[in-house]
This record gives C-alpha cells, structure tokens and sequence, in this order.
C-alpha cells in the first residue's frame, strides 16, 4: 500500500474504453459547437440592445488607498469511510506590508447519518462564518487599513438560506454585522468580491428573466469593455422581483449595492461582481478604480489573490496529513483499518 501525496494528475488519469472516449468527444464536439452558434444571434442583438441603454462607467488604474487588507477562507474534506470530516481557515493579508493575520483553523466531523448535501452546506457556512470573525479579530488589533476586500458575497443569494443549521447561519448573520459595525464606526471601507459568480441579479434588476437564461457574468463578459464597471443596482431588490423573498440579505444591519466590472482583457475570465455596504457608497469609485489597478494577474485584485493562494487548503497537503494520521495511529493501536477512506476517495489520499 502506498501512503502519502501523490501527483493529483495522476487522479485524473484513467484507462476508459478508447471507442467509449471517441464516442463522448463527438458528441461533445458537436453539441457544443451547435448551442454556441444557434444562440450567438440573440447574445448580441442584447448585448448591443443594453450597450445603448444602460449607464456604463470607464475606470482608472489608480492607487487610491495606502492600506488594504484581502480576506479570504478555505476549506477540504477528508471522508473516511467512519465518518466524514472537513477544516476550515481563513487569512487576513496586508498590502503592502504583506502581514498576515489568522485564527487557529476549525475542524468539523459529522456521521454518514447527515446527507452529503447537508454536510457541504454546514461546512460552508461555518467557513463563510470563521472568514468574518477573523476579519473581526484581526479589528481588534486596530491595523493601519483604510479598505478591506472580502472574497465571497455581501450579497448572500437564498441558496444560503437553505444551508447548514439555523444556528449556523444565526451565528454568520451575527458575524457580517459585527464585522460591518466595526467598519462604519472606524471609517473603513468595504467590498466583498465575488470571482465566480452565477447569479442573476442584474438581470432580474433589468427585467429580463423571460428574455435570457444567462448568468449576469457571462453576459457582462461580451457586454463590458476591459476597464469598464456597470452602475449601482441593488440585489436585495432584483431578487425579490422574482422570488419575493431574501431572508439572509434581509437579516444584515445595513444595505448591500452591487456593480460588475471588468478588470481583464482575458476572454476566459468574466467580470467580477463587487458588492458594497451603503456606508461605503461615496467611495464607490476609488473602491472601483484601485481593484483595476490592483488586478494585475487573474482579473483579481491583488490583496484578494495572495489570501486566496495562502488559504487554499489542497489536496495534496491533506493526503500529506492523512499519511501522518496513519502512521500515528498504526504506532498507537497497530491497526489503521480504522482510518479506511471513503470508497473512491482512497487514490488522492495515497492509499492505492
């Protein structure tokens, strides 16, 4: 049995039937290739449609705060064929003096009794939820920070409504309001950034659910220019255009805005989504601004991008983790059957 970190490429390998593989890479290379074409007309009959229509704003690359500090949290799981277990971190990084700041990481176990769905969800609340409380300890020690950037929403969709325990999402609503109290009393700005996002917000906003099935991201991505930001809109009220209800934005002491803009010519990365606290609003364009000057890898500003690569909790190093696990627990009670991984699962955690 072979124990330890493996080449994670090497998970991705597989030995599947040759005919089977052609088979799926014509049906992929046609059906793709077909959805693109047949909905290119209507992506940019719209596109020009709103160019004409909404306010867009150009955006400069200017430094417009001495001190920014970016947030951001991370987590990974280590299912065992016992029971499942995750941990959690988060890391506050400082630019420009490149001083870190986190809590000790959580760690989070639950029996195969609670569903996969269930679990995911707790543990991403709970990480969402240590994200703010080291943002808030990190307050406590008054740094020298005049913006802080947050990876992950202050727009929170009703997907989070649905997750975790009541006590959980008690416990982050409590968070995100202390951690924004603290902001508005001392001065500082913020905005959350959300990299990946599939919401729909700005089109809800614009009225039009009936007319496409896209995500704002991808449509903004052929609509704005590198360098441009769209104006304010506020995602509380698009949703409840549609939904009627947004019980996690409702619970938050202050009003969320938000406004996509482009940092990148890179045409596989979509605009990014910022959104920002209302007392943080008449700084909406040195916000706006010194994200493009700041986003010189990725589309991403950079405080934003050096705590993601520092709290990124990998495969690898919990294969690593595992290994010890295993030889502890061989030295303990001489059998680490106990310590068997969740069928599947065993080939990045170096056990086959």
């Amino acid at each position: 049995m072979r124990v330890g970190s493996l080449t994670l490429e090497q998970e991705e390998l597989g030995e599947g039937n040759p005919n089977l593989c052609l088979a799926i890479r014509n049906l992929l290379l046609n059906e793709i290739p077909s959805d693109v074409e047949e909905s290119l007309e209507a992506l940019r009959r719209l596109v020009e449609r709103l160019r004409g229509e909404l306010t867009l704003h150009s955006l400069e690359k200017r430094e417009c705060f001495s001190s920014v500090a970016g947030a951001d949290a991370g987590s990974q799981i280590l299912p065992l064929a016992s029971r499942r277990y995750a941990v959690v971190d988060a890391l506050v990084y400082e630019a420009p003096s490149g001083s870190r700041f986190f809590l000790p990481p959580l760690s989070l176990s639950f029996p195969y009794t609670i569903s996969d769905e269930r679990f995911r969800g707790i543990v991403a609340v709970r990480r969402e939820t240590l994200l703010y409380e080291t943002l808030i300890e990190y307050l406590s020690h008054d740094p020298h920070v005049e913006l802080i950037l947050v990876d992950g929403p202050l727009a929170f969709s009703n997907w989070w409504s649905m997750r975790g325990r009541r006590a959980d999402r008690r416990r982050l609503i409590d968070a995100v309001n202390g951690f924004l109290r603290i902001c508005r009393e001392r001065g500082i700005a913020v905005a959350s950034i959300v990299k990946r996002p599939s919401a729909r917000y700005l089109i809800y906003h614009l009225g039009l659910k009936e007319e496409t099935e896209l995500p704002d991201a991808f449509l903004l991505l052929h609509l704005l220019r590198p360098g441009e930001r769209t104006g304010l809109f506020s995602p509380r009220e698009a949703l409840r255009r549609v939904v009627r209800s947004a019980p996690l934005m409702d619970a938050l002491e202050f009003s969320v805005y938000s406004f996509y803009c482009r940092l990148t010519s890179d045409w596989a990365i979509p605009p990014i989504r910022v959104d920002i606290p209302d007392f943080s609003l008449s700084l909406i364009d040195e916000i706006a601004d010194h994200c493009y000057w700041s986003s010189m890898w990725w589309g991403i500003p950079l405080p934003i991008l050096r705590a993601d690569e520092e709290v990124r909790i990998s495969k690898r190093l919990i294969a690593d983790i595992y290994s010890e696990i295993i030889g502890r627990v061989g030295r303990l009670i001489g059998d680490i059957s106990y310590l068997a991984p969740y069928w599947g699962e065993g080939r990045w955690m170096g056990t086959s």
